[in-house]
């Protein structure tokens, strides 16, 4: 059996939601083709992310991994291109701690780039008619950590073969609970997002689409 194991989050920051674990759970046990999905709930914590993710490759040996997280002011889907070997936090994590200018992996190289047909996925998205767009920079929070986690297994050359990160805005209803306005998506546009990223990162063997990509710094 064929694995596309997709991770999400825990809630954050002071929310008591977080879409991007209720995306992962809803996808779980679907299928497509030869693969069916797979999901972990990843925690928000420096260091407890990097364990739980080992132990999700480890426990379904998945082809693919399509890591999913929240971030603040995203216009739409961002499909991360580079992580970068660097934790530092804006705010503390869920367990208070609050990395400042720290090394991921010791010895590792400065950044890995996204296995994921980053331009195919964001194609495939703009065609379905859902804002999407590659971003270049993954933060240096914890969703920054699990991407460079990610890459570096694989190239280390464990049983994924691609891996990669999307980042989400916020859901309609969390969004509306802000003071501020910030950028929403409906829950069901991203669950649908996710999943058309997964069959693109199946069906794609070289990103060789070329898109005016709306990139992010």
């Amino acid at each position: 059996m064929k694995r596309v194991l997709i991770t999400g989050y825990e809630p954050f920051g002071g929310d008591d939601y977080n879409p991007s674990l209720e995306i992962a759970k809803e996808l779980n046990g679907q299928t497509y083709g030869e693969y069916t999905y797979v999901y972990k709930p990843i925690p928000v914590n420096r260091f407890q992310c990097i364990e739980e993710l080992h132990a999700a490759i480890a426990e379904f040996e998945p082809q693919i991994v399509i890591c999913v997280g929240l971030a603040w002011n995203r216009q739409g889907i961002s499909v991360e291109r580079v992580a970068i070997n660097v934790a530092d936090f804006p705010i503390p994590d869920n367990a208070g701690y609050q990395a400042m200018n720290e090394t991921i992996v010791e010895g590792g190289p400065n950044a890995y780039f996204s296995e994921l047909p980053i331009k195919s996925i964001v194609g495939a998205l703009r065609e379905a008619g859902i804002p999407s767009q590659i971003s270049n920079t993954a933060g240096t929070y914890c969703c920054n950590i699990l991407m460079y986690t990610l890459l570096d297994a694989i190239h280390k050359g464990c049983s994924v073969k691609k891996g990669g990160f999307l980042h989400i805005p916020f859901e309609t209803k969390q969004a509306a609970q802000k003071v501020e306005q910030v950028p929403f998506m409906d829950i069901q546009t991203m669950i649908e997002a996710v999943r058309i990223a997964a069959e693109v990162s199946i069906d794609t063997e070289r990103d060789e689409m070329t898109i005016d990509s709306g990139e992010v710094s």
